[in-house]
């Protein structure tokens, strides 16, 4: 080939290059909803793993679930990537590479884990890496596999789905952090569930129903006062407000104090939102499969919020009084009660007797038409 020939070839390489790039050039300035509208498929990615040392974290053990090895002693353990996104694996043991594709919303394992195990796997991701990485101890990479443990545990049935969320069997924990290895993962690992274990209390004296009993407050001399201890030490979590602005709410530790100068007449109603992990109401948990491959999900979504509540009541005192007389004469007798901004008369009954309801703890003077009692 000559020369010139060669350089024509070049020539019409670059200038084809050059086309390339500027086609990827344009799609990268579509807006995303038309790139991910047009391309349902995530391209896996792995990345080594690494402690606060900077040492390659790796498994402890060789072990196996249904038959399948998921980890060998010694082997470097990886995190998982889908486009570029966090993915977590719920196929302990199937295959994966780098470069496989996987299709959004097609995973056949996720859609028959059933709405508990789902609602479980989400909760470990909000209180794992995913909604929570500012605030587990340990690395990065400590945190994702933290969180790919505990949803190893709860896909396999290895941890339960209802709360305290206990574990089953230790194999998936032991893989990696048997006999105190890679200690950075075993932190955040109980950081993880101890949130999830604790989702859902709420304070020993509250009630997640809004007709519970009502509580009552008591006069101490000076007012009406209602302390209440949480045994659960969740209080910090929860900061109560009143529904009648006469009740004041206080706290201090695991204590909640109620005060009021004045008697109310009905129920007053506590309630407060559990402060609990929360993401951008717009994120999503995506899960990506494909049939023989593994399949993974990606992303968190936001719980139901927990709610408390607690009724309390602030009861009236009264006066009652029975008239009697040497000459039978005890009805129609009237009597003037005074007294903590009261002035009222009241007439004794066909015994002599008469009773003031709602009165509001205090001094008050009684007097008779025959002088002062």
């Amino acid at each position: 080939m000559e020369e010139n020939e060669v350089k024509k070839i070049k020539q019409l390489f670059r200038k084809g290059v050059a086309l390339a790039l500027t086609a990827v050039t344009a799609l990268s300035v579509l807006p995303a909803t038309t790139v991910s509208a047009a391309s349902q498929k995530a391209t896996i990615t792995f990345e080594y793993c690494y402690d606060s040392s900077g040492n390659t974290i790796r498994y402890q053990q060789t072990a196996s679930h249904n038959g399948i090895t998921f980890s060998h002693v010694g082997e470097a353990h990886t995190r998982i990537y889908a486009d570029g996104d966090d993915a977590y694996c719920i196929e302990p043991g199937v295959s994966l590479h780098t470069g496989n594709t996987l299709e959004k919303d097609a995973s056949v394992v996720w859609n028959n884990l059933g709405k508990a195990k789902q609602d479980a796997v989400n909760l470990a991701l909000l209180y794992g890496a995913q909604g929570s990485m500012g605030s587990l101890s340990g690395t990065e990479d400590e945190k994702i596999l933290a969180t790919q443990i505990v949803i190893w545990e709860i896909v396999t049935g290895c941890r339960n789905t209802t709360a305290p969320y206990a574990r089953t069997d230790t194999k998936f924990y032991n893989s990696l952090c048997i006999n105190g290895a890679n200690s950075g993962v075993s932190k955040a690992y109980d950081q993880i569930i101890a949130g999830m274990a604790s989702h859902g209390t709420l304070p020993s004296f509250a009630s997640g129903s809004t007709d519970s009993a009502a509580k009552e407050l008591k006069w101490d001399g000076k007012q009406y006062v209602l302390k209440l201890t949480d045994t659960n030490n969740v209080l910090s979590k929860f900061n109560f407000t009143s529904s009648n602005s006469a009740v004041k709410v206080s706290t201090s530790g695991n204590t909640l104090t109620l005060t009021s100068s004045q008697a109310i007449a009905g129920n007053v109603q506590l309630s407060a939102t559990k402060k609990i992990p929360t993401v951008s109401s717009s994120a999503k948990l995506i899960a990506y499969g494909d049939p023989s491959l593994q399949d993974v999900v990606t992303g968190v979504e936001n719980t139901a919020a927990v709610k408390a509540y607690l009724n309390v009541k602030i009861p009236y005192g009264h006066i009652q009084i029975v008239k009697t007389s040497e000459d039978g004469v005890v009805a129609g007798l009237k009597f003037q009660i005074t007294g903590n901004g009261i002035d009222q008369t009241v007439t004794t009954g066909e015994d002599g007797t008469i009773k003031v309801e709602n009165l509001q703890p205090g001094t008050y003077t009684v007097t008779a038409d025959r002088g002062q009692i």
